[in-house]
């Protein structure tokens, strides 16, 4: 399983990052896909990015070279976007562990007197945050919950395993 930024976004580092890992999981799959050629020809700098990318997944350049593979699942993280979600994940247990982690970006979440105009105080995105995954949380029935998105229709054997009450 790969585990994106949704394809849309503010930031370009976000949505550029994701569209780079679908293409390299699509490159990675490719039995034969020549990655020393790709990589020297006069390719844009997005495909050559890609092709590394693949090389990596793919294991190439390592002792043991591994088999084309594809991720069996794509899904997005849709946290940061104004969309509907297909799915969402139960973090309670996970919840401040995973603030702390995102706390180590220290040159974007700080409380530092450089780019204070910009970025938040820690207070306030820890309140950000928890906001949001309580809103998440409340439409699951959890305490904190995160969005996600598959592009692919899911297919379900029994509705009654769904875990999500209707009313």
């Amino acid at each position: 399983m790969v585990i994106l930024p949704y394809w849309e976004g503010r930031h370009p580092d976000h949505y550029t990052a994701s569209k780079l890992g679908y293409e390299a999981c699509f490159l990675a799959g490719l039995a034969k896909l020549d990655l020393e050629r790709a990589l020297s020809t006069q390719q844009s700098a997005f495909s050559q990015v890609a092709s590394a990318l693949a090389s990596v997944v793919a294991g190439e350049g390592q002792k043991s070279s591994l088999a084309p593979h594809r991720p069996f699942k794509i899904i997005y993280a849709t946290l940061y976007f104004d969309i509907r979600p297909t799915f969402l994940v139960d973090i309670s247990d996970q919840f401040e562990a995973r603030f702390e982690s995102l706390m180590a970006y220290k040159s974007q979440f700080s409380d530092q007197e450089a780019g204070k105009d910009i970025f938040p105080a820690r207070d306030e995105i820890r309140a950000r945050i928890e906001s949001m995954a309580r809103f998440y949380g409340m439409l699951a029935g959890v305490t904190y919950a995160e969005p996600f998105l598959q592009k692919e229709v899911g297919l379900v054997e029994d509705v009654t395993g769904i875990p999500v009450k209707s009313i």
